[in-house]
C-alpha cells in the first residue's frame, strides 16, 4: 500500500475521534483489520465514513484506571463493510504519530474526541542495508497467526521501506503492549529498529517477563 499521508492530511483540522483499544498499539505506515462491535465505536465509524474524517488509535493501559496513552497513531479507513449483525469490518492504515493535547468536551457523542498534534519522526538510518537485512531475516519467521489480520500488501518485505518494515515488526512481535507503547514513543526510527534487532537477537519469548527489554531501551527516554 502507498501512503500519501501529505495529501490525506490536507484537510486535517487538528481534532480526531479517539479509538482507544486495551493492550493494542498501532504504528504509522502499517495496516490492520478490525471488527468493530462496541456501540460507541460503531457510531464513531459511521460518523467517520459520513465525513471522510481521520481518527486516532490509542493504547489503553492495563492499569486499574485504564488510562488512555497520549501518544497514538493517526489513521485512515481504507476499506469498510457493515456485516449482518450490525458490526463493521474495517481496514485502518496508520499515517502519522500523534499526541493528544486535550480531550474535547460537549461533543454530543458517546466516544472521545481530542485536539492532537502530529509528531514527526527522525527517519535517518545509518548502515541501513545491513540493519534492514538483519531485521528481515528474523522478522519473517515470526509472521504467523496474525498474518491474516494484516493487509497482504505490506507482507512482502522486499517491497516496503525500512521505516515501514520496522513499524510492521513492532506491530507483530510478541511484545507486551506496554513495551510496544515505549517503541511507539521513540521518535527515532533507527533507535526503534535497533531495539527490535536486539530483541530478536536475544530470542525473548512472549511468556517471559521481558526484563531484558528495559535494558535495551535507553534509560534517558521520557515516556508519555
Amino acid at each position: 500500500m502507498i501512503y500519501d499521508s501529505d495529501k490525506v492530511l490536507e484537510n486535517f483540522d487538528g481534532t480526531l475521534p479517539i479509538f482507544s483499544i486495551s493492550n493494542f498499539v498501532m504504528f504509522p505506515r502499517t495496516s490492520y483489520n478490525f471488527n468493530i462491535f462496541e456501540p460507541q465505536y460503531k457510531n464513531m465509524i459511521e460518523d467517520i465514513l459520513k465525513s471522510n474524517k481521520l481518527f486516532s488509535i490509542n493504547n489503553k493501559l492495563k492499569s486499574k484506571d485504564s488510562k488512555i496513552c497520549k501518544t497514538g497513531t493517526l489513521c485512515q479507513i481504507v476499506e469498510s463493510k457493515k456485516i449482518e449483525n450490525g458490526n463493521y469490518e474495517i481496514i485502518a492504515s496508520g499515517l502519522k504519530k500523534i499526541k493528544i493535547i486535550n480531550f474535547l468536551e460537549n461533543q454530543n457523542t458517546d466516544y472521545d474526541s481530542a485536539t492532537v498534534e502530529i509528531i514527526e519522526e527522525n527517519d535517518v538510518i545509518n548502515n541501513e542495508d545491513l540493519k534492514r537485512k538483519k531485521l528481515i531475516n528474523k522478522f519473517l519467521t515470526l509472521v504467523s497467526s496474525d498474518q491474516e489480520k494484516l493487509n497482504p500488501s505490506v507482507i512482502d518485505a522486499s517491497m516496503i521501506s525500512t521505516e515501514t518494515l520496522t513499524n510492521l515488526a513492532s506491530l507483530i512481535l510478541p511484545l507486551d503492549s506496554d513495551d510496544k507503547q515505549k517503541l511507539l514513543e521513540l521518535n527515532d526510527i533507527q533507535l526503534r529498529l535497533e531495539v527490535l534487532c536486539q530483541f530478536l537477537d536475544s530470542e525473548l519469548k512472549v511468556e517471559s517477563d521481558l526484563v531484558n527489554f528495559n535494558q535495551i531501551i535507553p534509560t534517558n527516554i521520557k515516556w508519555n
